[in-house]
């Protein structure tokens, strides 16, 4: 089967991550409100936010555009699980710098949760795909020069893996584009079960 790729989100990276695999989606980005529904899920776990948020992302596009009936869309939504909390994106500068106080030198779990419609016939999957990262233990300066950056404060758990992040990151035990935005291997896996090929994706020159 031929058809677009819908992605339902304005990350560049999950952006950048698709068109690495050949992949040329039309971004169609989610306008939910995210922290009423993290709000009223407190109590749950990092994975359920996560698979959570990925659907609601995904139906909010699809319930807003009933023109798309052909092709996939695919939605994610990525956290951070720290000490029993779930780290979203930081925002302000002040939480990056907190985050990174306590993140440094300690380990936490990338969770990223992706649902993908097949639009043809409405067939879904959600699937939360976990990866670990140890972070290295930064001075004061580090921290302040990298949040000076603005490039933590609007990324899931205030660090990148594929930018100036990287060098604060001692390890990633997994799959490494999870902590990026998607994981490919994943998304290729859910693709298949929805009965399509993966390199039927690709742009073809």
């Amino acid at each position: 089967m031929r058809g677009p790729v819908i992605l339902a989100s304005a990350s560049p990276a999950r952006l950048m991550l698709l068109r690495s695999q050949k992949i040329e989606p039309i971004v169609i980005a989610a306008d939910i409100n995210e922290a009423e529904i993290q709000n009223r899920l407190e109590n749950k776990t990092t994975q359920f936010l996560v698979t959570e948020l990925s659907k609601a992302k995904a139906h909010y596009v699809l319930e807003n555009n009933v023109s798309l009936n052909e092709g996939i869309l695919i939605a994610a939504d990525s956290m951070l699980e720290f000490e029993s909390q779930s780290l979203g994106k930081p925002v302000s500068a002040e939480n990056a710098i907190a985050r990174w106080n306590l993140m440094k030198g300690k380990t936490g779990i990338l969770h990223t949760g992706h649902t993908v419609i097949r639009l043809d016939n409405k067939a879904e999957i959600t699937r939360v795909v976990s990866t670990k990262v140890e972070f290295a233990n930064i001075d004061e300066q580090e921290i302040l020069d990298y949040v000076a950056t603005g490039e933590p404060l609007n990324v899931a758990g205030a660090f990148t893996i594929d930018s100036l992040g990287a060098a604060f990151v001692k390890e990633v035990s997994g799959d490494h584009s999870n902590v990026i935005g998607l994981s490919l291997p994943g998304l290729r896996e859910i693709v298949r079960e929805l009965g399509l090929s993966w390199t039927s994706l690709w742009e073809m020159a």
